[in-house]
């Protein structure tokens, strides 16, 4: 009985520490439709939270090992911003890297980290000047769904191809 208490006060205190662990929780499987309305409230969530919202090329891909992961592998690269959706100008390149090893994989979980998603992603910043640690989504553009990004994208192209 001992024993049992003991594991469950170390399980409780482990849950209550926040461990990397127990981070990951999976959706719940689900149709077409309810899929369609996760990513679409998601990437609303992304847009609302962002102080900045640009469209980049990525560079210098590269595997790095994440320190305290036991030595798991992860990614880092580099977002060259080309044309702005939202927020002020973003005019330098912006590092982004896995920082840790959660249950789920490498984090923090960004499209433009994943070695087969392509060179080009739409990049969600909390901070008008992006920093790695301020990157809180990348997603490719074939991905899209969310019509305010959709609109933004048509929208500051249009005003750089337009002649001044």
């Amino acid at each position: 009985m001992q024993v049992l208490k003991r594991s469950v006060l170390a399980g409780l205190a482990i849950a209550a520490a926040g461990s990397p662990a127990l981070a990951c929780v999976m959706a719940p499987p689900a149709g077409p439709e309810v899929q369609r309305r996760r990513t679409l409230d998601f990437q609303a969530s992304l847009w609302d939270r962002s102080e900045v919202v640009f469209v980049a090329l990525l560079q210098h891909p590269k595997e790095i090992w994440l320190q305290g992961a036991g030595g798991a592998p992860g990614r880092e690269a580099a977002l060259k911003p080309i044309l702005q959706l939202k927020g002020p100008p973003t005019a330098t390149s912006t590092t982004i890297r896995h920082t840790s090893f959660t249950s789920c994989g490498p984090a923090p979980a960004l499209d433009a980290l994943d070695p087969t998603a392509g060179d080009m992603f739409v990049v969600y910043s909390s901070s008008a000047l992006p920093t790695g640690a301020s990157i809180i989504g990348t997603i490719s553009p074939e991905k899209l769904v969310e019509p305010k990004v959709r609109a933004a994208w048509s929208e500051a192209y249009g005003r750089k191809a337009s002649p001044r």
